[in-house]
């Protein structure tokens, strides 16, 4: 399970259970790459875990905006950075922005919805976003 760390001094934080929750590891500060709210994971055709959150990272270009996390379970369960993260949108309002919803679709693509502040100066509206792993690695390979 992924935290949020409201004092916003720490990293979010990880908690595992090998009982179905009946109980649970001490909590464990991630690295900064998984530092948010909300976090929603799915996991993609291949094995890797995407998942969307608000980026609370202490010192971020992406701070308040709605990112995606690319990685493993091991990169989770050893803390380590994971593959990537993205940014999948740029809130223009604060940190007013992103309590996703992800599914995957039965061809692969991922399709990730939330709020916030797309658009300068308009109101929040939602959105929603279609992808496959596959085309973050290229778009991200082309950087």
């Amino acid at each position: 399970m992924l935290l949020r760390e409201n004092s916003r001094k720490y990293n979010s934080f990880v908690i595992f259970s090998d009982d179905e929750g009946l109980s649970w590891s001490e909590p464990r500060e991630l690295p900064a790459a998984l530092t948010g709210d909300r976090h929603v994971a799915k996991y993609g055709p291949d094995g890797r875990l995407f998942i969307s959150f608000r980026d609370t990272t202490h010192v971020s270009p992406t701070k308040g905006d709605w990112v995606g996390w690319v990685g493993t379970y091991d990169d989770i369960r050893n803390g380590t950075e994971g593959q990537y993260r993205v940014r999948i949108m740029d809130n223009t309002k604060g940190q007013d922005c992103t309590y996703p919803g992800v599914e995957l679709l039965p061809d692969g693509t991922f399709v990730t919805t939330t709020y916030g502040h797309w658009t300068e100066g308009e109101e929040a509206y939602v959105v929603s976003v279609r992808f496959t792993l596959k085309e973050l690695d290229e778009r991200l390979a082309g950087r």
